[in-house]
């Protein structure tokens, strides 16, 4: 009987040091929870491209699902780190508008409008830059023609 307890204890033991693992709350020894892991683990070792295959395989294996939802979000996330080199506003936008589409009323819908409008913000801004910086190459353009006449040539 002493011995069955011990057991007991010690399966009671197991299990709760297990949840302290994992503080989704989420059952992360799933499958998806596995896999969700390993692509959160890449990200943070700034493994981007890594990461956002990993979390496409999440997404295929698990579409509609809770899972899916994340995976898009970090994916999202994972184009504009700051550690990103290789950021990507363009699909940061497009997986964000992505997951406001399929997931309108998640928890995270509001922090997604958030980003979307940031990179909206940034991505006209940089349109904005590129004109700019268009016009005044075609203004030293004409300057230059300018001081050429002037000078005779």
């Amino acid at each position: 009987m002493m011995r069955y307890l011990s057991m007991l204890m010690f399966i009671a033991f197991l299990a709760g040091g297990c949840a302290g693992l994992f503080p989704s709350g989420q059952d992360d020894l799933t499958a998806p929870g596995v896999m969700s892991a390993e692509a959160k683990k890449m990200l943070n070792e700034y493994k981007y491209p890594e990461a956002v295959a990993a979390y496409q395989k999440i997404i295929q294996a698990y579409p509609n699902s809770e899972w899916a939802a994340n995976a898009i979000f970090n994916i999202a996330t994972a184009f504009v780190s700051v550690q990103n080199p290789q950021k990507d506003y363009a699909q940061a936008l497009t997986h964000f508008e992505d997951f406001l589409y399929q997931y309108p009323q998640h928890e995270r819908a509001a922090d997604a409008k958030n980003w979307r409008q940031a990179i909206k913000v940034v991505l006209d801004a940089k349109k904005e830059n590129e004109r700019l910086l268009k016009n005044i190459e075609q203004l030293k353009q004409l300057d230059m023609r300018q001081e050429q006449k002037r000078l005779g040539k």
